[in-house]
């Protein structure tokens, strides 16, 4: 039963959001590890740094969110996988050529996708609507 997730769905983990429950939730339904990909680490660590930007968490907080997720990656609870970034990429760009006129995906989401699909994984934790409806169409069970 391989997971994988959208970025923001972890972020929300992390960062105190209105949709912090059900992405706890989400990730403990799921057996460890969640496989995430560099793509992830690089919307995580953004997202930590646009909300020291924001003013939602001070650099400090930033830094410990950081080592917070880098711990859980070491405890198993997220892996990081090795892709095929090209086969990745292209694979977005066959689904931005599918989905996006009809349901508005952004680039970031359909990378999050291309890369479930790659990795081969059943299960696609998102929040995200226009993500959930374009992985769905794709074949992967979507949570929550």
């Amino acid at each position: 039963m391989s997971a994988t997730a959208d970025s923001s769905l972890i972020v929300a983990l992390y960062l105190a959001e209105e949709d912090s429950t059900r992405a706890d939730a989400a990730c403990s339904a799921m057996p460890p590890p969640i496989r995430l990909s560099d793509w992830h680490r690089v919307e995580i660590a953004n997202a930590f740094q646009r909300a020291v930007k924001n003013g939602r968490i001070t650099a400090a907080q930033a830094t410990q969110l950081w080592q917070d997720f880098s711990a859980d990656i070491a405890a198993g609870r997220f892996e990081i996988a090795t892709l095929d970034h090209a086969a990745v990429l292209s694979r977005t760009l066959a689904l931005t050529q599918k989905h996006t006129a009809t349901t508005g995906t952004r680039s970031l989401d359909l990378i999050h996708i291309a890369t479930a699909l790659e990795l081969g994984a059943a299960n696609f934790l998102s929040l995200d609507h226009r993500q959930r409806l374009a992985a769905s169409a794709e074949g992967l069970r979507v949570m929550p």
